[in-house]
């Protein structure tokens, strides 16, 4: 079996007033829940049903789609103050493409 493909997910999670956001800077994806786990996991469901669905409709030129510039700067900014934490996920079960291995670097606002 080959190499699985590498995708890195940037991921900037902000405490609004009584929730969570996360926001996915390579699709510009954003969900929100009550917790903090909470968020987590939906922001990786949401990327990954992305992913799955760009690949089931052979839609892969449309996969990225950054988030605006303003996004970009406010994760890079809290990026420098090392409040970042780094995971690596396998995704080897999906029956309907070939694994991968998604990089998510959370960053907290």
């Amino acid at each position: 079996m080959g190499k699985k493909a590498e995708i890195r997910l940037d991921i900037l999670i902000k405490k609004e007033e009584d929730y969570f956001l996360a926001h996915c800077l390579q699709f510009d994806i954003v969900t929100t829940a009550d917790t903090l786990e909470e968020v987590r996991k939906d922001i990786i469901n949401l990327c990954r049903a992305h992913i799955e669905f760009s690949h089931e409709h052979d839609n892969l030129d449309y996969l990225f789609s950054p988030a605006p510039k303003e996004v970009w700067a406010e994760y890079l900014a809290m990026s420098k103050k090392e409040d970042c934490d780094v995971e690596n996920t396998s995704f080897n079960d999906s029956p309907r493409m070939n694994p991968f291995t998604a990089q998510e670097v959370y960053c907290y606002a």
